[in-house]
């Protein structure tokens, strides 16, 4: 009888670490520490540098004081959590660790190269085989999704649009010729680690390592490119302490043209008119209060005054209040307030790639995502405007303005004429500036900045919305028709939204920062969904 041959492979959990870490640096100092609890040895593995961490966290069961409190009777029990990692070496210089139990405590988390699970999946999984996948969408506050299908289909399918959306967490077949588990189908697991069949033998598992190191240097296949062109890093990642140089720099040059501000809407949570605008903890003890956002050279000549070594501390300590009065006070607050960092928008390359600031984080952006995004946006801004605006005066203001274009389009100003439903009963939501019937929604806004584009985008978004999905807002819009129109028009219909903004020069993709173009395709995307045009027009000034 022939010798079966086995190969030796188990389901392993891996973790690679970014560039300049050591086998011991991959680690957490209190692990790698040789102490009563833990043991940290030093190994050659086939000739390449490793060290191999273990040890078990032993502590008394925290409910024994409950059972004593209830029972009278004393309780010591103690539990125990073992746990074992491997850092190795390879030939390119890379470190890989492998855990067991809760091993993966003992890595420094911060060192752990989080989009290599990921990386893994978009250039090896049957794009028709993706079962479940967790992404975190940006501009809703702290909203993850998580879609899973048994049977598996397409990341699309799975509910990625591939507009703003980080995914962390996916599970799926693939195909990773070369590994010592064969070349047949195998299911992978990837969120800041990956989690496949992987050999047991030392000279193996080496091989399938150098096996997944060529093949993150591949193409990405087609049909996965979402799973990578927005990347989200961590707060701790190694390339953030180099970027937050950059952003001080661009804050110090007197040269800004890569910085911007962006309403951070969702964290706002908005609920009544905003009038006016309080700016807090610039370190002075000075209180800026003005009549609407600031714009950004405003904000940084404030930045600019405070000392470089303080201001990434005074980005997160100054904050921006809304209020529904040019008199602001506690009673008047009409949003959540969030720190300034929130509020900046900042784009720059660095060796060779695209990074941006936003919501107070940064994100590695592909190139290939980047195009993607402006082919759409070109799209929507080359759709013909349905009206014709008449000029706005630098001198004029908003208010006014939009009571004169509505008379001249034949249309009724709805400037801050809010309408309340049971889920905007705190303060209700404005569904336009200007109603042109038939069914046409205004949005105006004078594009001073970013923070006008995004607000307005926002507001677009969600009060068309609330009048597409919400009967009850619905039946509030008509209302409020007939009364401006006294009567006039009954058909207040939603077909088509318009975002005018004032601006003195064209709108194109270079006008627009990165994520105002991703809410903007987002939002297009949402609404036509719902039926309903969305177009954008440059409003002349003079």
């Amino acid at each position: 009888m022939a010798d079966i041959e086995v190969i030796a492979t188990k389901r392993t959990t891996l973790y690679r670490m970014v560039d300049d870490t050591t086998v011991e640096s991959a680690f957490v100092e209190e692990r790698r520490t040789t102490t009563y609890d833990y043991e940290s040895t030093p190994i050659q593995l086939e000739g390449q540098p490793a060290l191999l961490v273990r040890g078990a966290i032993t502590s008394s069961a925290k409910w024994t004081n409950d059972v004593a409190l209830l029972t009278g009777e004393s309780v010591s029990l103690k539990t125990s959590s073992p746990g074992a990692a491997l850092a190795v070496q390879d030939k390119h210089g890379t470190v890989w660790a492998v855990t067991w139990g809760t091993g993966f405590h003992f890595l420094d988390s911060e060192r752990i190269d989080f989009r290599f699970g990921p990386g893994v999946v978009a250039r090896s999984a049957l794009p028709m085989e993706i079962k479940s996948l967790t992404k975190t969408i940006l501009d809703h506050r702290a909203r993850v999704d998580r879609s899973s299908l048994p049977n598996g289909s397409t990341v699309r399918d799975l509910g990625v649009d591939g507009y703003g959306e980080v995914v962390s967490r996916i599970e799926a077949k693939a195909r990773i010729p070369g590994l010592g588990v064969g070349d047949d189908v195998i299911q992978v697991r990837a969120a800041e680690s990956l989690n496949l069949p992987l050999s047991k033998r030392a000279d193996h598992l080496l091989e399938d390592l150098e096996v997944l190191h060529k093949l993150s240097e591949q193409e990405v296949l087609q049909g996965l490119e979402s799973l990578e062109q927005l990347v989200a890093l961590k707060p701790r990642d190694r390339q953030v302490p180099r970027l937050e140089q950059m952003l001080l720099n661009d804050i110090y040059s007197g040269e800004n043209t890569t910085m911007g501000l962006s309403w951070p809407h969702e964290r706002l949570n908005i609920w009544g008119p905003v009038v006016a605008c309080k700016v807090t903890g610039l370190g002075d003890r000075k209180v800026r209060i003005s009549n609407d956002v600031p714009v950004i050279d405003e904000v940084l000549g404030w930045l600019r005054e405070v000392p470089r070594e303080q201001l990434l501390a005074r980005l997160d300590a100054i904050r921006i209040e809304l209020h529904s009065s040019p008199d602001p006070e506690p009673s008047t607050l009409v949003a959540t307030t969030v720190p300034l960092r929130r509020w900046l928008a900042f784009e720059v390359r660095e060796d060779g790639q695209r990074f941006c600031l936003h919501d107070g984080r940064w994100y590695r952006m592909d190139d290939q995502y980047l195009d993607r995004i402006d082919r759409r946006v070109v799209e929507i801004l080359a759709r013909p405007a349905p009206v014709q605006f008449p000029a706005w005066p630098l001198e004029e203001d908003e208010k006014d303005y939009n009571l004169r274009a509505a008379k001249a389009l034949g249309g009724l100003s709805m400037d801050r004429k809010l309408i309340t439903t049971p889920l905007h009963s705190r303060g209700g939501i404005e569904p336009c500036d200007i109603y042109l019937s038939p069914g046409k929604l205004i949005h105006v806004k004078r594009g001073r900045s970013s923070a006008d584009l995004s607000h307005l985008l926002a507001q677009g978004l969600v009060s068309t919305d609330s009048l597409a999905r919400d009967d009850t807002a619905r039946t509030a819009w008509t209302k409020r028709v007939l009364s401006e129109s006294e009567g006039t028009i009954t058909d207040a219909s939603v077909t088509d939204v318009v975002l005018a903004i004032g601006t003195p020069k064209p709108l194109t993709i270079e006008t627009l920062f990165t994520f105002t173009k991703v809410n903007l395709v987002k939002q297009a995307d949402a609404l036509h969904a719902l039926d309903v045009v969305v177009t954008v027009c440059a409003v002349p000034q003079k």
